[in-house]
């Protein structure tokens, strides 16, 4: 059988937690794809659809906005425009050092 088209069981609250909780920015709407599907898999009315939905509104938040470690603007500097790489003069376009 396929991994794609294997039936995992809905993880209790625990394994829930540790799945969501272990969520990277750019893993995050994978995780949102499989805790959709046990939601799917479940009654509209079931007691544990509330707590389905609020770990999926917090993956689609960290998925489409990312995360700031708690601080509230970054400390780098922003970049600038890919479009300017062709202009003459950008630092892209200076030749490597040579190599000692």
């Amino acid at each position: 059988m396929p991994v794609f088209e294997r039936v995992y069981d809905i993880p209790d609250e625990d394994e829930l937690a540790q799945l969501v909780g272990a969520a990277a920015p750019h893993f995050a709407l994978q995780i949102l794809g499989r805790i959709s599907s046990y939601s799917s898999a479940l009654p509209p009315d079931h007691p544990r659809q509330a707590e389905l939905r609020a770990h999926m509104d917090h993956l689609r938040a960290l998925g489409e906005g990312g995360e700031t470690g708690g601080l509230e603007r970054t400390d780098l500097p922003g970049r600038g425009s890919v479009s300017n790489l062709g202009a003459p003069g950008h630092p892209g376009d200076q030749p490597l050092p040579p190599k000692n």
